[in-house]
């Protein structure tokens, strides 16, 4: 049965009874719940906003990181052949090396093949006395055996556009700094060796 209210003398309109608000009430909710589940992922208990959902996860800016890192080093890469060398011997003695290699040392020119291949980079030292061979990643340490037979514990850096090598052992700790110059190659430490190295082919 309808209900009918007085607008005018002579005009009247009918109201909806109780049941039919009722009934339009849930329609109205069970559509608007339809369309906020089709806006939602399946299996999704929350809706990331559109930042989040574009943000990479932590191991995959880590990694990011790393290729940014790596891409830098490329300016090494190359074979460079050594041109001389000024206080080496000098290294050599602060380092306990013995006489006899240190003498062969002295005699040897190496050449240091560096190379990159995605995050992680290559240092080839090769002479006629010994070759050796380290892999790493930038700002991760790692073990390395170096040419005269000491265990060391490594990290290498870019920093000011050098390559950073810092080397600690038994206590003590020394570093190598690389920097390139057109087609020179510049070896420094913190003992003050310094060798220059000249890129393959000059």
């Amino acid at each position: 049965m309808s209900v009918f209210v007085s607008i005018s003398p002579h005009t009247s309109l009918p109201l909806p009874e109780a049941d039919d608000i009722t009934n339009s009430r849930c329609k109205s909710s069970q559509s608007d719940h339809s369309r906020t589940a089709e806006l939602t992922p399946p299996n999704s208990s929350a809706t990331l906003s559109p930042l989040s959902a574009a943000l990479p996860s932590h191991s995959n800016l880590h990694s990011f990181l790393l290729l940014s890192a790596a891409k830098m080093a490329e300016a090494f890469v190359g074979t460079w052949n050594l041109k001389n060398s000024e206080k080496f011997d000098d290294y050599m003695k602060e380092l306990g090396v013995p006489f006899a290699t240190r003498t062969v040392g002295n005699m040897t020119k190496p050449t240091t093949i560096i190379s990159v291949e995605g995050d992680t980079v290559t240092v080839k030292t090769q002479s006629t006395i010994k070759n050796t061979e380290v892999n790493f990643k930038l700002e991760q340490e790692f073990d390395e055996t170096t040419a005269d037979g000491r265990s060391v514990k490594s990290l290498v850096r870019i920093q000011d556009g050098k390559l950073v090598h810092v080397q600690k052992w038994d206590g003590k700790e020394t570093s190598l700094v690389r920097e390139v110059n057109g087609n020179a190659l510049t070896l420094v430490n913190t003992q003050a060796i310094v060798i220059m190295f000249v890129k393959f082919p000059n």
